[in-house]
């Protein structure tokens, strides 16, 4: 009997450690009153390194952005790219265009997006292609044709405190410099120029706040600097094709093109003047990936399901991953960004998923969309001088009360060799305090 309980004693005390280890890994002030998600496993061998509650349903935040551009791979392939038709209706009589300028949206999340600023712009491509034809007169109007487009604009799962925020910014037909702008509360100028819009401006003692309703154009600024002569905000367009239009009229005026805007019935012919194209998915996802641009997760969520409704894109997207043998009986989805404090997924979902890409044709491409930690993106600060610096790729997520990451360990050759995910809610410490943590955590584990 007591060389049984000699030989059984080892044992016991390995596995007490072991518990008790595993619950003090991440530990920070109110760890108690929060809800800790953790799955980090070995990739080639599905070992399983540390985890907590992997089937317990959380906030993601803009880790759920790794979904998304998991399935906008699949469902898109790399090499997918919109492509916006601008159209001559009407004759050309000499230098004059009899009838409109007609712009097919497309739902291209990148025209005149300030990611992409390397590239051609969509009004310059507009005005050298008509100069090209030798029009200088257009007798009817700059017309955006959205009508293959519904659902559009912020999701309605998206607070309110969100919608006059740059991040907040929704998704149409058409976009237009991320259908967002610059506001100067001194004079009220906006860059882009932006029609149509009442600004009330309040000075206060607090900090710096945004208030604009949903489909709204009336913003309302506050905050201790806001009488400041050069102090301005990035706040949300509410009709960024109608912007756009404006716009591009006074740059074809200055380039000597004058847009009569006469009410013109489109009974002529149509004429391609030119087909503008986006940068390729893989591009594009790296750019939402990098800057966790919320409207370009949303793009690319709806491009999925082409004509159909947010409701539509997400019910494809749950079906794909049902149809790999995931479950997803317990998951909440309202959008693809994840600033919709409703979605839910567990730790398990997104660790699936981080383990069927790494397996995948896709991975050498998905793994390239993750920053590297302490260099890159949302990411460039954590991790920075450590070990670990290069050595993770990670998507963050963040909103109030919220801490997530999500990604890989990589190798010297920069394959995937471990799925990180790491999800916070509910914590009451100081994210500076929680963040810490956590990287003391991933140092301890790697």
């Amino acid at each position: 009997m007591n060389r049984f309980l000699y030989t059984l004693l080892p044992l016991i005390l390995f596995f007490s450690v072991a518990v008790d280890v595993n619950a003090e890994r991440l530990n920070f002030y109110g760890r108690d009153a929060a809800t800790i998600g953790v799955y980090i496993s070995e990739i080639s061998t599905g070992q399983v390194i540390e985890k907590e509650n992997i089937g317990v349903a959380m906030i993601p935040a803009s880790i759920l952005k790794s979904v998304t551009s998991a399935t906008a791979l699949y469902s898109l392939k790399e090499a997918f790219k919109y492509s916006t038709d601008v159209v001559l209706q009407g004759e050309i009589q000499g230098d004059t265009l009899c009838g409109n300028l007609l712009v097919k949206a497309s739902g291209d999340p990148t025209i005149e997006s300030s990611h992409f600023a390397e590239r051609p712009g969509f009004e310059s491509s507009i005005v050298r292609a008509l100069k090209s034809k030798g029009i200088s007169n257009i007798t009817g109007e700059i017309i955006v044709d959205e009508e293959l487009f519904t659902d559009t604009g912020q999701c309605p799962q998206w607070v309110i405190e969100d919608v006059g925020w740059d991040y907040g910014a929704g998704y149409y037909g058409f976009n237009y410099k991320n259908n967002t702008f610059k506001l100067y509360t001194d004079g009220q100028k906006s860059i882009p120029e932006v029609p149509y819009i009442d600004v009330v401006v309040e000075k206060t003692t607090t900090s710096t706040d945004i208030i604009r309703g949903v489909n709204s154009d009336i913003y309302f600024i506050s905050g201790k600097k806001v009488d400041n002569k050069n102090f301005s905000v990035t706040t949300t367009m509410n009709s960024p094709s109608i912007v756009f239009v404006h716009n591009l009229q006074q740059r074809l005026l200055n380039s000597g093109i004058t847009v009569h805007n006469n009410t013109i019935e489109s009974s002529y012919g149509e004429t391609l003047l030119l087909r503008y194209e986006s940068p390729a998915n893989a591009e594009m996802l790296q750019k939402m990936m990098f800057h966790s641009d919320n409207m370009m997760a949303e793009a690319l969520l709806r491009a999925i399901a082409p004509g159909g409704s947010r409701d539509d894109a997400i019910k494809k997207e749950l079906n794909f991953w049902k149809e790999r043998g995931f479950s997803v009986n317990f998951l909440k989805i309202a959008d693809g960004s994840g600033l919709a404090r409703v979605n839910r997924v567990t730790p398990r979902f997104i660790a699936d998923v981080l383990t069927y890409m790494a397996k995948s044709r896709f991975r050498d491409t998905y793994v390239s969309l993750f920053p590297k930690v302490g260099q890159e993106g949302t990411v460039k600060n954590i991790l920075k001088n450590t070990k670990l610096e290069g050595k993770l790729v990670l998507k963050s997520g963040s909103m109030n009360g919220v801490h997530c990451y999500a990604g890989y360990k990589i190798d010297n050759n920069g394959a995937p060799s471990h799925v990180v995910v790491l999800m916070v809610n509910n914590f009451f410490c100081s994210r500076n305090v929680l963040r810490n943590e956590i990287q003391r955590f991933l140092l301890s584990i790697f």
